[in-house]
């Protein structure tokens, strides 16, 4: 019986080990996805793949819905966060604490592959391609979000800031796809010209905001962070109005100021209710 229980004491000292050193490869491995994520993403904007930037290829399919230039910036916030609990995951792995909250699931992982992956298509012209990687995108922070493991509360925020600018991006990018096979015209005729076409775009994008704060589970999981996904929506919005404010304003400039008071409005709900609930247990 002694030798029995050594020996079982033995193979599970030894599945931790194993288990010790996963974590280390996945929170290694982890940060070294984001500095590529990172590097791709400048490299593509600066110098260009196939001959072009992401700016040019936007240029060329944009509508006033597209935000203005300096709405993209929130990318470098979200990469920092990005790095921020990468760097976080590995001093936890290489800790010797036996148990903790790490940020990264392999959903989140799976969405840096995939923005890797879009940024390429998206260079390559391959617009209807992008769309598909940007649903994947989506659906990835998604389940990410929904996954119920225990994280930090620094990663809740990286997943809101993440999601949220996916929830716009997926809308111009869908935009796009439109504008590229030509269903969208720029001579004002027809319900798909600007600024028509546009404000329903506005409108699409309102309601995937709405659609996804309706789940329980997604306020749950973002908790106590939620308040910041809706805020994203406001950039957005706010960035379609100094786009299109300049000179005679058109009726997206009110409908997005609208859309972006309805969505600071819920922000500043869960905003209350993450100082009426957080507490010294939350500590991240």
């Amino acid at each position: 019986i002694i030798r029995q229980f050594g020996l079982f004491s033995n193979l599970e000292s030894q599945q931790i080990q194993e288990n010790a050193q996963m974590l280390k490869i996945k929170a290694i491995s982890n940060l070294i996805l984001v500095a590529a994520v990172i590097f791709i993403s400048y490299y593509s904007s600066i110098v260009g793949i196939n001959g072009e930037t992401q700016a040019t290829v936007s240029r060329g399919l944009s509508t006033a819905f597209t935000p203005a230039p300096y709405a993209f910036s929130i990318w470098g916030i979200i990469f920092v966060m990005l790095v921020v609990v990468a760097i976080k995951d590995v001093r936890l792995a290489f800790s010797r604490k036996e148990e903790g909250d790490y940020s990264y699931n392999c959903w989140l992982t799976l969405a840096l592959i995939l923005t890797v992956a879009w940024t390429i298509v998206w260079s390559y012209l391959l617009i209807g391609w992008s769309l598909v990687v940007m649903v994947g995108i989506f659906i990835s922070l998604l389940l990410a979000v929904l996954d119920k493991r225990p994280r930090p509360v620094s990663a809740n925020i990286t997943l809101a800031l993440y999601f949220g600018w996916i929830s716009v991006a997926l809308v111009a990018n869908e935009s796009a796809w439109l504008v590229n096979i030509g269903w969208v015209n720029d001579n004002g005729q027809g319900w798909l010209s600007d600024p028509s076409f546009s404000v329903m775009q506005s409108a699409l994008s309102l309601v995937l905001f709405a659609l996804v704060l309706s789940f329980k589970q997604v306020k749950k999981g973002l908790e106590p962070a939620i308040f910041v996904y809706p805020m994203v929506g406001v950039w957005a919005y706010i960035a379609i109005m100094v786009k299109n404010g300049a000179g005679n304003p058109n009726l997206l400039v009110y409908v997005s100021a609208f859309f972006a008071l309805i969505l600071l409005v819920v922000a500043g709900y869960f905003g209350t209710k993450w100082n009426a609930s957080y507490s010294a247990k939350s500590k991240d």
